[in-house]
């Protein structure tokens, strides 16, 4: 029977190879960029020469599969604390406003990525509103562990 332990074992599972496959996917960044300069001439541009793109795309892989690590790696650490039955703590809302910046920044990379291909804008904008649903849950949670701390000091 599926329980809350099987899906927590499962999400850290989950955590853990999509770290693997970022670290994978980033020995093939050049590759990739190469393959989609070329072969995805059907895509909408941006406003930028697609000739031009191989060294930003580069860079704007790189720079979103090291932000993604990050995230992963706060992700792995919330849910580390979730297993130990620690939810409620500053480190958890630390974790996810971290995970919300890091967001947030991938957004904005890809955003200006989208000057060469316009996909990219629209990934960029998934994704800052992803952080933002982060943020908004990190305030939940901070005041979830503002609510907690109170009621630990009643008698």
């Amino acid at each position: 029977m599926w329980n809350n332990n099987k899906s927590l074992f499962l999400s850290r599972v989950l955590t853990i190879t999509a770290a693997g496959v970022a670290i994978f996917v980033a020995f093939f960044i050049p590759t990739i960029a190469e393959w989609y300069q070329y072969m995805m001439t059907v895509e909408a541009a941006g406003i930028l020469d697609r000739e031009t793109m191989y060294v930003p795309m580069c860079i704007t892989l790189y720079v979103c599969d090291a932000l993604a690590l990050g995230a992963l790696w706060n992700l792995h650490v919330l849910l580390g604390n979730i297993s130990r039955d620690e939810v409620f703590i500053p480190k958890n809302t630390s974790c996810l406003r971290r995970i919300s910046w890091l967001c947030m920044a991938a957004g904005s990379v890809c955003i200006i990525f989208g000057l060469w291909s316009s996909i990219f804008a629209f990934v960029g904008m998934v994704a800052i509103m992803f952080g933002l649903i982060m943020r908004v849950l990190k305030n939940v949670f901070e005041k979830a562990v503002e609510i907690k701390s109170e009621n630990d000091f009643t008698i």
